[in-house]
């Protein structure tokens, strides 16, 4: 598998965004008990599906993550809507994307090294 200029652009917008949603989740964990708190999540997924599926890698750059009221969830007695094991989830789910994304790149890099190395 190679990567091009183009697929490390892809992975670094993949990993800021992660790094934007773990934020989010981060901010949600912290305001489980603040009443009338109303959890946000970043939108970004079905965006650069939809790109990719239309115009390829062409118009990657130009996406941008949006930031949304999350209404998944039941409200709660005081109007908060986080519920904690599900942010916790999330919140892991995302540290593993995100360092799959790293080590993919350290890993691709470490490679054009080598080539260009001559090793």
């Amino acid at each position: 598998m190679s990567v091009t200029p183009s697929q490390f652009d892809l992975l670094s917008k993949l990993v800021d965004v992660t790094t934007l949603r773990h934020k989010v989740l981060a901010q949600n964990v912290a305001n489980v008990n603040t009443p009338g708190y109303r959890k946000l999540s970043v939108s970004f997924d079905e965006t650069l599906a939809a790109q990719l599926d239309h115009n390829g890698d062409k118009r990657i750059y130009a996406l941008k993550p949006e930031l949304v009221e999350d209404n998944s969830s039941p409200d709660r007695i005081d109007g908060n809507n986080v519920d904690i094991d599900n942010e916790m989830m999330r919140l892991n789910k995302n540290t593993l994307l995100n360092n799959t994304f790293l080590q993919i790149i350290s890993t691709k890099a470490a490679m054009m090294r080598r080539a260009v190395g001559g090793q």
